[in-house]
């Protein structure tokens, strides 16, 4: 999470059809990789947290796994969620988990967290301005964040659940006003707290609502981008970012996102004030990991 105190360059196209990059800060938390299994190609994306000496140990283990096996394996959930909960692993660090499993009929998408997962569309169906082919969002995972108000409601069931603390977090609305949005805190009775609803870690009291899987069909004459990225990346992307997104590979878009943290900005603190040339230090800049595939 990242605050503000008192426009990227252009880059020409690059894209390729499966690529990740990943741009550490100071935390050095965020992890992305993506490969070719036997039957399917695959993203994966984390985000972890947590302030002990310990505060790498996803990242470790993460870069640890064999991903082409891990994922071939019918069980890789329920292995994952095991590695991930233990309950004598430290406490307060947690990590979020995105997950693409590309087949040649549908996409296989699991996640927890709030890594969001976004797939568009391009064709001559989505025209821009010029006339061109343009592109459309059509699905974008429902992240496990302080904005799932389901997820919030059965919370609040719960009887761990000690409270809910009011925060606030940023959120670009074009790629040069930065927006300052109410945000919230979990914490439960054994002192494990994050800003989200759900992820792996803690010592499984954010994982009790679990990971979600959904099936995306695919369509035969479509052409996709999917792009699997963690907060550091779409905190600082906006929707008039669309066709950048699409056009380019996860090292432009990494890149790009770093330079975005870098930038000046107009801060809009959603209470009536709007302040210009506005830049965020540096030692808040968030880590930023990016996986994409197109065909």
């Amino acid at each position: 999470m990242a605050s503000l105190v008192a426009s990227a360059p252009e880059f020409t196209t690059n894209t390729s059809k499966l690529s990740h990059n990943v741009i550490q800060n100071t935390s050095r938390q965020d992890f992305a990789t993506s490969g070719t299994a036997d039957g399917f190609d695959f993203l994966v994306v984390a985000d972890s947290h947590g302030y002990t000496k310990n505060k790498h140990y996803y990242t470790d283990r993460f870069n640890s796994i064999n991903w082409k096996t891990f994922l071939a394996d019918e069980n890789w959930k329920d292995r994952l969620s095991q590695l991930c909960n233990k309950q004598e692993m430290s406490r307060l660090i947690g990590t979020t988990f995105s997950c693409v499993k590309i087949y040649e009929t549908h996409f296989e998408i699991t996640w927890i967290g709030d890594s969001s997962i976004k797939i568009y569309k391009k064709g001559h169906g989505f025209a821009q301005e010029n006339g061109r082919a343009g592109s459309l969002l059509v699905w974008r995972s429902k992240d496990h964040d302080y904005d799932n108000e389901e997820d919030i409601a059965e919370l609040r069931k719960d009887t761990t659940l000690r409270n809910i603390n009011s925060a606030w977090d940023i959120q670009a609305s074009t790629p040069d006003t930065m927006l300052s949005k109410k945000a919230k805190f979990f914490t439960f009775k054994d002192g494990e707290r994050t800003n989200m609803t759900r992820c792996l870690g803690h010592r499984g009291s954010f994982s009790k609502l679990g990971m979600v899987t959904e099936i995306i069909p695919r369509d035969d004459e479509a052409f996709y981008k999917i792009v699997v990225a963690t907060d550091g990346f779409w905190q600082v992307i906006s929707d008039a970012d669309t066709e950048f997104i699409v056009d380019n590979s996860s090292d432009v878009l990494t890149q790009t996102a770093r330079n975005r943290w870098a930038q000046e900005w107009t801060h809009d603190n959603s209470q009536g004030t709007i302040t210009p040339n506005i830049k965020i230090p540096s030692h808040n800049w968030d880590d930023v990991a990016v996986a994409s595939w197109s065909n």
